[in-house]
Parts: C-alpha cells; sequence; structure tokens
C-alpha cells in the first residue's frame, strides 16, 4: 500500500495508523488518497463493531487522526488528520469568571438594595445571596458536562463565563469540547449532564432561599419594573412565592431554572440539541425546526425573549452535525436519560418567565 503521498502531507506515520485499524476492525480494502484513508468491512465481520470504534477513536485522536463511519452504499470508515486549532488558555476562563462574578455582584446589590440600609451591606448581600448561588448554579452545569466529556475521552476545555452588564451581570457560561463527540450515546450523556446537575443543585438552594425570605424582610418600598413567573416545579414543591418581593437568592434560583430550560430546547447546538441528535438522529432537525417555529410563536405572543433565542438558533444552524459513529444503537440507560432531561425541561420552563409591571 503506497503512503508516502498522505503520509508526507499529514507528517505522520500512516503505517503506524493503518495498523491500528486493522488491530480493531476487519476490513476488505484500503484505499489512500492525498486527505484521507479509507477502510472498506462489512458489519457481519465486525459484531463488535461499536466498542472497536470506540476503542479506535480513544487510540487515534491522541495522534491528531480522527475516524468516522459512513454507511452508504458500502461500509466505510474514513480516518483525516484533525485541523489544527490554537485553544484559548485558562487565563482567559479565569479573567471572564472575574469579570462575570464582579458583574453580578454589582447586579445583586442593585436587587439586594430593598433588604439592606448601605452600600458595602448591598455589595455583601449581592455576593452572599445572588452572585455565588448564581455562579455555583452555572459552574456546576458546567462542570456536569465537563468531567462527563473527560470520562468518556472528549477533551473539553474548562468553563466560560460570560459577563454581561445588564439585568444578571451574566449570560451564562459554556465549556468548549476540543475533541469531536464519538457517538450518540456520549452526545445524550454530555448534553444531559449539564442540566442534570444544574437542577439538582438549584433543589436545596430553593427551599433554603425560601427559608431566607422569610428571615430577611424587605425594608423598603422598593417597586421592581419587571416581574417574575415561577416554573410548574415551585406548584409541585408548594413553594409558594411573592413575585412582588423577590429575595436576592430567589432570584439566582429562578435564573438557574430558567438557564435550565433554555439550555434543554432541543436546537442546534444547545444541550437538548445534543440530547435530541442521540436520541432521534438525523431526525432531530425536524424537531429543531418545530422548536424555532413554537419559540417564535410564543415570542410574540407571551414573551420576547423568545424571539431572541429563537433567531440564535436558527444563526447557530438547525442541522445538528453527526458524531464520529452516527450508526451505534442507543440503550435503555441513555433513554432513561433522555427522558430525565425531558421532564426537568417541563418542570424548569415558563412560556412567559418574566413580564414587564
Amino acid at each position: 500500500m503506497e503512503t508516502t503521498e498522505f503520509g508526507r502531507m499529514q507528517g505522520e506515520n500512516l503505517s503506524r495508523v493503518v495498523d491500528i485499524v486493522r488491530d480493531k476492525i476487519t476490513v476488505y480494502e484500503t484505499q489512500v488518497n492525498p486527505v484521507a484513508l479509507t477502510f472498506y468491512y462489512l458489519k457481519s465481520d465486525n459484531p463488535l463493531l461499536d466498542e472497536k470504534f470506540d476503542e479506535l477513536r480513544r487510540e487515534l485522536v491522541p495522534m491528531g487522526f480522527i475516524p468516522f463511519l459512513r454507511e452508504d452504499a458500502e461500509n466505510v470508515l474514513i480516518v483525516t488528520a484533525s485541523p489544527k486549532v490554537n485553544h484559548l488558555g485558562n487565563k482567559v476562563n479565569l479573567v471572564l469568571f472575574v469579570l462575570t462574578l464582579a458583574s453580578t455582584i454589582y447586579w445583586g446589590s442593585i436587587y439586594a438594595e430593598n433588604y439592606t440600609n448601605g452600600e458595602l451591606a448591598s455589595i455583601f448581600y449581592g455576593l452572599l445571596f445572588f452572585a455565588g448561588p448564581l455562579m455555583l448554579i452555572l459552574g456546576l452545569h458546567e462542570l456536569g458536562h465537563f468531567f462527563t466529556a473527560r470520562r468518556l475521552k472528549v477533551k473539553a476545555s474548562f468553563p466560560f463565563f460570560i459577563p454581561f452588564p445588564l439585568f444578571l451581570g451574566t449570560f451564562g457560561a459554556f465549556i468548549s469540547l476540543r475533541d469531536p463527540i464519538p457517538n450518540r450515546k456520549a452526545m445524550i450523556e454530555i448534553g444531559a449532564a449539564g442540566p442534570i446537575v444544574g437542577f439538582i443543585a438549584c433543589i436545596p438552594l430553593l427551599f433554603l432561599s425560601g427559608y431566607l425570605q422569610t428571615v430577611f424582610l424587605p425594608i423598603h418600598n422598593y417597586s421592581s419594573s419587571f416581574q417574575v413567573n415561577f416554573p410548574y416545579l415551585y406548584n409541585l414543591l408548594g413553594m409558594v412565592q411573592n413575585p412582588a418581593q423577590i429575595f436576592p437568592m430567589q432570584l439566582a434560583v429562578w435564573v438557574g431554572f430558567l438557564a435550565t430550560a433554555m439550555n434543554l430546547l432541543p436546537i442546534s447546538q444547545l444541550d437538548g440539541g445534543h440530547i435530541a441528535r442521540g436520541v432521534l438522529g438525523r431526525r432531530s432537525n425536524l424537531l429543531g425546526y418545530f422548536m424555532v417555529a413554537v419559540l417564535f410563536y410564543i415570542g410574540l405572543e407571551y414573551y420576547s425573549g423568545w424571539l431572541i433565542l429563537s433567531i440564535f438558533g436558527v444563526m447557530m444552524g438547525l442541522s445538528h452535525p453527526p458524531p464520529l459513529d452516527d450508526y451505534s444503537r442507543i440503550n435503555l440507560r441513555h433513554v432513561l436519560i433522555a427522558a430525565a432531561a425531558l421532564a426537568i425541561f417541563l418542570l424548569s420552563f415558563n412560556v412567559a418567565p418574566l413580564v414587564p409591571t
């Protein structure tokens, strides 16, 4: 087999790549071109294809190669060189964290003015009862993604927090996956891990904020320019809230539930988009189109923020890219994970979460 041209262009020992592939996958033909290696195989010769492909992926990706499967007229495994990408260093994560912490403290101090006397007390309350809980929820959400990705041998960045100068002080957080997602199971697990962890983190803070609301009473006549509507979970748990007087920690928890619901929308690269792609495969694109239409409608009728999110979804692209192995089957465990994510979405979602007063 001639490997000189491909090896010269990619600067790697392609003979080793071929040996690794043939050790994992039974192939009947190998082709080389200047940009890829293509291996032809029969599924009947590879009863453990899912497991062997994942073993192959874990070995080749650190070497700078990406394998992926295609099943059309023939079944092929294609290996290409990973594109060279310069990733942002961890200093950027730290700077964004500090900026987001500062902006959330600032807005938290504004929401705490109705419960304190003095600027320093408002700043302290803003940190303790708003910025701290909110950053904790967002951080745990992203760490859920991070550790799940690492467990599946998919490289991921530390969380990037997004400072925002208006209303809440942040536009959320995200992690960057440095490796392609290997299969549909991994899509479901990585996508669902963040919302599940974030939702679990919100529950004790919900009860704690409800208690603190009875301890820290408003001391000023303060009229807010907006009113929050609470998701169905509050009614289910018997958590009666006063939307006219909301304690800063209650607002932080409300944001946590809202962020969870927004991320679970089955659109594009959102967490819900990953889960939908893992469960439905290529058919998830139809669900994405439908959800954008729904968001556009409820944005016109109930809450304009959904309009922005629908436009954002279109800009991200409604066709979710496939995993490296788009043909492996999911099992009952992953169906249950997706069902749990759906339940969390229904408990956290509100058609009109925020209305002006």
